[in-house]
């Protein structure tokens, strides 16, 4: 099974950032069919450059000025940067590099190109990408990754061996643990309170962990970019507004494995989280692709409500007050109007902020209730897709 990407082709050098599994290679290769690569996961590859990243210089000189070079897992080897830069000024050789790790490339302190590079993101398949082969449930349960979508009959232990691989390549290889059953742990619980409020001292009690241990796990599922936190936005409104984040793993079918949950079903609970997962995962994609950079937010007040998302739509000026998207996310197929109980207190409390609110579910009737719309989440995807959500 094909899947075309909906990713723009750059006309010069990128980095490409993304988890593994996510298509990166296969995308690279398809858009730069004659270009020479460079795949580090090659041992002989990585063991030469790394000894000598200059090296690469031989490598890329019977190319011409202009040419483009792939280089995978450019984390593996930072200083492959410093060559990267020099060629680029020199030669004009333009690169393709891809790494599925943002850790490395921080802490070391490795040359970025001096903003010369374009930063890009690769993601599962969106729902414009998979919509025709995999079905919206099927993305909340399994996932979206590639492999998993072109395969959906070994889905379980594909969904298996990648938490699998990522343990063995990302956490043991690089020694970023000492002990890796407490991380085991934390990767568990993760996986099982994906898309919920991140409290970091109640997960760690229930993970047997330390506090500063359990935030330093977490920090590396960020690093690794197998997770992401969604801010706690502060409106003023009430006393009691949470200032902690959500944390949403970058797939729901990641999040199943990890939380050991592939051989078992799954409950309503977890749909329901995985369900505004999809959701997030599309805003944030659709922003990245769109070049947008808008700020997610989630709001919430300690044992009232909460607004799953808000999406700043105008950022604050000197004259005017930021302008936020607010967005209910509900996996039920009937509409329920105590679903606008969070969005009807912010209309109404801060109408100069929240310029539009919006329910999506999984209903098939497209509503206006007091002024707040209610789409389906077929129409809500097309919609974002189109740019007319935000």
């Amino acid at each position: 099974m094909e899947i075309n990407r909906l990713y723009p082709a750059p006309e010069k050098s990128f980095l490409l950032l993304g988890p593994r599994g996510t298509g990166k290679s296969t995308w690279l290769k398809q858009i730069l069919p004659s270009a020479l690569t460079i795949d580090l996961l090659d041992s002989t590859r990585y063991l030469e450059l790394s000894q000598n990243p200059s090296h690469l210089n031989n490598l890329v000189a019977p190319l011409p000025d202009g040419a483009w070079v792939i280089i995978d897992e450019i984390q593996r080897i930072p200083a492959l940067l410093n060559e990267v830069h020099r060629l680029y000024e020199s030669r004009r050789i333009h690169f393709a590099l891809s790494g599925s790790s943002a850790r490395k490339l921080r802490r070391s302190g490795a040359n970025l190109l001096a903003g010369r590079a374009l930063q890009m993101f690769m993601f599962p398949f969106t729902y414009q990408e998979y919509k025709d082969h995999w079905s919206i449930d099927d993305a909340c349960e399994w996932g979206s990754l590639p492999l998993v979508v072109s395969d959906p009959a070994f889905k379980q232990r594909t969904l298996s061996t990648y938490v699998d691989t990522y343990i063995k390549e990302e956490i043991m290889a690089e020694a970023l643990v000492r002990n890796l059953d407490p991380f085991i742990k934390v990767l568990q619980v993760a996986g099982l309170y994906n898309g919920q409020i991140l409290n970091i001292e109640n997960l760690a009690r229930e993970s047997g962990n330390k506090r500063t241990t359990v935030e330093r796990y977490f920090m590396i599922l960020e690093e690794t970019l197998l997770a992401s936190r969604v801010p706690a936005i502060k409106l003023d409104l009430r006393t009691k507004e949470t200032v902690h984040p959500k944390f949403f793993m970058f797939d729901s079918g990641l999040a199943r494995a990890a939380a050991g949950l592939v051989m078992h079903e799954v409950d309503r609970a977890w749909k329901g989280f995985a369900f505004e997962g999809l959701i997030y995962h599309e805003l944030r994609a659709y922003n990245a692709l769109s070049f947008k950079s808008r700020s997610i937010f989630h709001y919430a007040v300690s044992g009232s409500f909460d607004v799953d998302f808000l999406v700043q739509s105008k950022p604050k000026t000197l004259s005017a007050s930021q302008q936020l998207v607010a967005i209910e996310v509900k996996s039920g197929r009937n509409f329920k109007t105590d679903w606008l109980h969070g969005l009807k207190i912010l209309t109404q409390e801060a109408p100069q902020k929240i310029s539009r609110a919006l329910v999506v579910y999984q209903g098939r009737d497209r509503l206006l209730v007091d002024g707040i719309e209610v789409l389906p989440v077929e129409q809500f995807l097309d919609e974002l897709n189109r740019g007319n959500i935000f």
